[in-house]
């Protein structure tokens, strides 16, 4: 493999919540043609197939048109999709004024898994973003939960589509399995982690509980990127202080407030 298939390394202060009270999900709540399956629970219970966890922002929202895949997976029945994002969380309670709807962010719930992980004894593998920011967000982690068996491992760059894609989603498997992950959090940018999820959890049933599409989570589990004050996420300026530490985000940002329009024509 380009780079070992998990280090020694993990994340950020956060308090040891217990997930939300199991309570079934309200059904029938979309967003568009993706049905939102996670209303407040967080993990999902674990299930025969491999559940894919995926957190709906504003930018993935606008994507669905132009990616065939992640349409896929959203309608598969082993999709499980929150919303992420203010922006969408207003339109949907304004859509369900009735129905109990979170905001469930994978910045907040890769603290939330990992508290799972240690009180279930369950094995966590995060994959993404580069050896040494992964591993620093490893470190974190096994500071902040001390007995968390948790490990890292980031597949060398590549392009989508190409051969080195097929060869980081070969290489990606065996580190889940040299690992024996029983949950996986994925942070290697939206459109790759969709695809490389569609890809392999038909191949994981069975193996592994899920896999989880957390964009940025790893990057903030690492301490390199910090999280909005809570006052910005309330008042959906969160993208704003994220540009504010990335400014090469500027294109992607301004991309991003085109739902603003889908908001406020209702077409959702």
């Amino acid at each position: 493999m380009s780079s070992p298939p998990f280090a020694a390394q993990g994340l950020h202060p956060a308090a040891l919540a217990r997930p939300d009270p199991e309570a079934p999900a309200p059904r029938g709540l979309r967003f568009g043609e993706v049905p939102i399956t996670e209303t407040g629970a967080f993990p999902p219970p674990a299930a025969p197939h491999c559940w894919v966890y995926v957190t709906l922002n504003a930018e993935i929202a606008l994507s669905l048109p132009h990616s065939a895949w992640l349409r896929r997976l959203v309608q598969e029945p082993r999709a499980r999709v929150s919303i992420d994002g203010q922006w969408l969380w207003w339109a949907l309670r304004r859509k369900y004024p009735q129905q109990p709807l979170a905001k469930l962010a994978g910045s907040d719930l890769i603290h939330r898994l990992a508290g799972h992980a240690l009180r279930e004894g369950l094995r966590l593998l995060l994959v993404g973003t580069t050896p040494e920011v992964n591993g620093q967000a490893v470190m974190r982690l096994r500071q902040q939960w001390p007995g968390l068996e948790v490990a890292g491992y980031a597949p060398a760059q590549y392009a989508i589509g190409t051969q080195d894609e097929t060869r980081a989603a070969a290489e990606t498997l065996a580190a889940i399995g040299a690992w024996h992950a029983d949950c996986v959090v994925l942070g290697l940018g939206a459109a790759k982690e969709h695809r490389l999820a569609e890809r392999i959890a038909p191949l994981l049933d069975g193996r592994v509980q899920g896999l989880c599409c957390f964009g940025g989570a790893i990057d903030m589990a690492s301490g390199r990127l910090r999280r909005a004050p809570v006052w910005m996420q309330r008042c959906g300026l969160e993208a704003l202080f994220r540009l504010c530490q990335r400014p090469s985000r500027w294109r992607r940002c301004l991309s991003a407030t085109r739902i603003l329009l889908t908001i406020a024509a209702a077409r959702y």
